[in-house]
């Protein structure tokens, strides 16, 4: 009897883990860090999707990028959508993390602007461009200025670059106006010429093509640049990772970026 009951009492245990799970029920969830337009609409779009495959996705919203990437490294996230591969190997660098890119999602259309100048051509020499003051994107706009043949840099060198890099600058071009990026749109109001994102061109009502004087081309460089899903390196290749990889490049939120989004991007899958 005694054995009889020592059984019984095991099999309700084992039931009992079944049924609940051996692992906790938040190992269902997934908090995926954002900062901007259109990464929380982005996942909301696949929420239903994901809870069909029996997992619950938080959306986390965030007003800068640090955080969400020290809360990913933290173990707090599970993924953000924030950042390009560049900006994230700077953020590896300096804080010792091994976040990677796991999907790109979007090329952002990254341009120089001109409120007075239709072609490059008409650009006088010795013309102020307003450019971001972060190295990440300060380097971005020189590659996109060299792109346009304004520029040429010492050694062939593409990424990582700054004034110090620049070996020709035949029109003189005087870029030592660096600004916040979230400061970029009002100082275009002022300067008439900045290289900068469509987001803080939106804010001045410019849309599509409007004022774009050059616009970044795609290449080997600035494929580095598309806006894309960050995870860790240990949890890069686990099934809420892949779920998530699956539904955010599937064909409604590809035909949601063209939709909604193709004045300032690319889908990039």
């Amino acid at each position: 009897m005694k054995r009889f009951i020592l059984v019984l009492t095991a099999l309700f245990l084992v039931i009992s883990l079944t049924s609940c799970g051996t692992a906790p029920q938040e190992n269902n969830e997934i908090n995926v860090g954002v900062s901007f337009y259109p990464m929380k609409d982005i996942l909301l779009l696949v929420q239903d999707d994901l809870k069909e495959e029996g997992y619950t996705l938080n959306i986390h919203e965030f007003s800068d990028y640090q955080t969400p990437n020290n809360l990913l490294k933290n173990e707090e996230l599970d993924a953000n959508m924030i950042q390009h591969d560049y900006f994230l190997q700077s953020f590896n660098d300096a804080n010792d993390a091994d976040l990677v890119t796991v999907q790109p999602i979007y090329h952002a259309t990254y341009a120089l602007y001109s409120k007075d100048y239709a072609t490059l051509e008409e650009l006088p020499n010795g013309s102020s461009i307003t450019l971001p003051d972060d190295g990440t994107n300060l380097s971005r706009a020189l590659y996109l200025l060299g792109q346009a043949g304004l520029l040429t840099f010492k050694d062939g060198k593409t990424v990582s670059l700054s004034l110090e890099d620049i070996e020709d600058n035949p029109k003189g071009l005087i870029l030592d106006d660096q600004v916040p990026l979230t400061s970029l749109a009002q100082r275009y109001t002022e300067t008439g010429l900045a290289v900068m994102y469509p987001t803080y061109a939106k804010s001045l009502e410019l849309v599509g093509d409007e004022e774009r004087l050059y616009v970044e081309m795609q290449d080997q460089i600035t494929e580095g640049y598309a806006i894309s899903l960050v995870a860790r390196d240990d949890n890069k290749d686990g099934e809420k990772i892949n779920a998530l990889i699956k539904h955010i490049t599937s064909d409604k939120v590809r035909q949601f970026l063209i939709d909604e989004y193709s004045w300032a991007s690319s889908p990039a899958f």
